[in-house]
């Protein structure tokens, strides 16, 4: 699930059957899309799907559809704290209250949801914890005490997510904060349970449309992980930033792209 924002004017966003022109566009987990923000600029905000936020937003905001332009949500601020993000290196800390004051601003009433389902809140954090190489349905559901079918339906009906969906972006999500943080392919895929770096490189540029050595680069993209969640609950989020041209396009991710060099692609 992910917030974006175009800094400077509006930003399309494409899917396989529908294009949204906007300034600020709430996309449902696992939706494909590209993002053209040349010359605009573009801050972005992955929220973990199982998050008592992003089970809010999917619920009482998304309702179903893959993409909501909330443009008429945003005020002011919104667009101050995207540019602000963008003109100028933060630190950690700065963009997550950045990212909180914005989330804030945008969805008044699901910021402020504390209701999640202990079921779902349990797996999620069982496969945040161990990052195993499958999910494991069968242990998944002897530890709330479901059927396997059955909470595949509750995770899926309460993040948009299905298990290993969810799972597969966990493990992107820290594979982007450990590229930033300059660890290597071979430690990266030791990590998220990759065997082979050639498959890693390709699932996280279908996620991100972006290779690894270019998010590792500091001078074009800075990435900023948060252990806090807004609106409540465990689950990290994370923000990549891109710098503009001026200094030379998760977490998971909320993204600054400024001028990418070709449409922004994730899932």
């Amino acid at each position: 699930m992910v917030v974006v924002v175009g800094t400077r004017g509006a930003v399309r966003l494409q899917t396989a059957d529908e294009t949204h022109t906007a300034r600020v566009i709430l996309v449902a987990p696992n939706v494909v899309r590209s993002i053209e923000a040349r010359d605009v600029g573009l801050y972005s905000i992955q929220l973990d799907a199982a998050s008592a936020l992003g089970q809010s937003l999917f619920k009482n905001v998304l309702r179903g559809k893959r993409v909501v332009d909330v443009s008429d949500r945003a005020d002011g601020s919104v667009m101050r704290i995207a540019e602000a993000a963008q003109n100028q290196t933060q630190e950690c800390e700065a963009m997550r209250a950045g990212s909180q004051r914005m989330l804030d601003a945008l969805f008044v009433q699901a910021a402020r949801s504390q209701s999640t389902d202990a079921r779902v809140d349990a797996v999620a954090c069982w496969l945040r914890t161990h990052l195993p190489p499958r999910t494991e349905p069968a242990r998944l559901a002897g530890l709330c005490g479901l059927s396997e079918s059955r909470l595949a339906h509750l995770f899926a009906q309460a993040t948009g997510s299905a298990m290993r969906e969810y799972l597969l972006w966990t493990k992107m999500r820290k594979a982007a904060e450990m590229f930033a943080a300059g660890s290597t392919l071979t430690d990266i895929a030791h990590s998220t349970g990759f065997a082979d770096l050639a498959h890693l490189t390709r699932t996280f540029k279908r996620y991100f449309d972006l290779t690894p050595s270019f998010l590792s680069n500091p001078g074009l993209v800075r990435v900023q992980v948060s252990r806090e969640l807004v609106g409540g609950g465990k689950p990290p989020r994370s923000r990549i930033a891109n710098k503009p041209p001026a200094h030379d396009d998760d977490g998971s991710v909320a993204d600054a792209i400024d001028r990418p060099p070709k449409p922004f692609v994730s899932r």
